[in-house]
């Protein structure tokens, strides 16, 4: 039975700069949670009972070997599965998403957990292949696996966590040894399939070329289309170069901003502390992701490396989203900030693959 006590060569190579950098994101966005819902004590009090059970289970699963990890991958796989096709026969739709499940007493997306049990079955069965450059045989198999939860996703309408699917498997293909002239080739068709996209976004009314409209063509976008943005906008500029101070904002809690407490997260925290809050926490983000890169080339086998490094890719992409479309570079499309972001699901799904990623890191040495 394994122990859950740190032994020594635990608290040597455990990487705790990247723990401490975790603490201190999560308790940075409970605090923003606090100044963006005042009224509303419960959001962050269930933020602070998900960050507990939360890095519970991200001791255990460091504890553990990931290679035991992915020994039921498969089962992992299929059970997020059967969530996401649960969520579309039962599901709750919010803002125009069908991503809720609730049963019972317990809720979330099961679209967060189902992300890191795709990325672990891809790397279960890319790590054991070893021709390169992949051939279609099995970019196709890879494809079907990663398919299926997508397309479940993408049935919901969730558009931001559809696309998030697509940043880790392109990592995984590309590490492991996609051909160059293919990847010209998908460059090609996606910067051609926009330009002829371009006047077709710009005629529709659709909701997501409206959103696409409120970014790119705001005089094209009808005004509540252009609403969040621009208020958004107003928030993260007022703070100026160290913000009004945590509790001062008024964006939030006056409900200019929707979704401030979740997806906006982050222009609470322009808001309120300003550039330099601002560049402190996506300097945290960075040094994160840095660490992240570093235990993917020390992983001590191939299945080590692609899951730090498919993670790394995942968490990027949400990274840069989030804060993206909050000032106005990429369009709104509902992805939350990991850690910081209000919501259960978001957080127990990363704390659960950087628990994987630590357990990596932590047994770098190990022949």
């Amino acid at each position: 039975m394994m122990s859950l006590a740190p032994s020594p060569k635990f608290l040597r190579d455990f990487d705790w700069l990247s723990f401490l950098l975790i603490i201190g994101l999560m308790a940075f966005g409970v605090v923003q949670i606090h100044s963006a819902k005042p009224s509303s004590p419960s959001l962050w009090q269930r933020q602070i009972y998900a960050m507990v059970l939360g890095l519970i289970i991200m001791f255990v699963v460091t504890k553990i070997d990931y290679n035991r990890i992915f020994s039921i991958a498969p089962y992992l796989y299929g059970f997020g599965l059967f969530l996401l096709v649960l969520v579309l026969l039962i599901g709750t739709e919010i803002n125009g998403n069908k991503n809720w499940l609730q049963i019972g007493p317990i809720g979330g997306q099961p679209s967060e957990l189902a992300k890191i049990f795709t990325l672990l079955m891809l790397v279960r069965y890319l790590s054991d292949v070893r021709v390169r450059p992949l051939n279609l045989k099995t970019i196709a198999t890879a494809g079907a696996i990663w398919l299926a939860p997508t397309l479940l996703v993408f049935l919901g309408k969730d558009t931001g966590s559809t696309l998030s699917y697509i940043s880790f498997f392109a990592v995984l293909l590309f590490l492991c040894g996609l051909r160059w002239s293919w990847i010209a080739a998908g460059l090609a068709v996606v910067v051609l399939a926009g330009l002829i996209a371009i006047p077709k976004i710009k005629a529709s009314t659709s909701y997501q070329a409206e959103r696409i409209k409120a970014v790119y063509w705001p005089d094209l976008a009808a005004k509540r289309y252009r609403y969040q943005n621009e208020q958004s906008y107003i928030a993260i500029g007022s703070g100026g170069p160290y913000g009004k101070g945590i509790g001062s904002g008024t964006q939030g809690p006056l409900g200019f901003v929707p979704e401030v407490h979740s997806d906006f997260i982050f222009t609470i925290a322009g808001e309120e502390t300003g550039f330099l809050g601002c560049s402190l926490a996506l300097g945290a983000y960075l040094i994160i992701i840095w660490r992240l890169i570093e235990a993917a080339q020390k992983s001590r086998d191939r299945q080590g490396t692609l899951l730090v490094a498919g993670y790394t890719g995942l968490l990027l992409y949400h990274v840069t989203v989030s804060v993206g479309m909050v000032v106005g570079l990429l369009p709104i499309m509902g992805i939350p900030l990991p850690l910081m972001s209000h919501g259960g699901s978001s957080i127990l799904a990363t704390l659960f693959a950087l628990g994987l990623c630590l357990s990596v890191r932590l047994r770098r040495f190990v022949n």
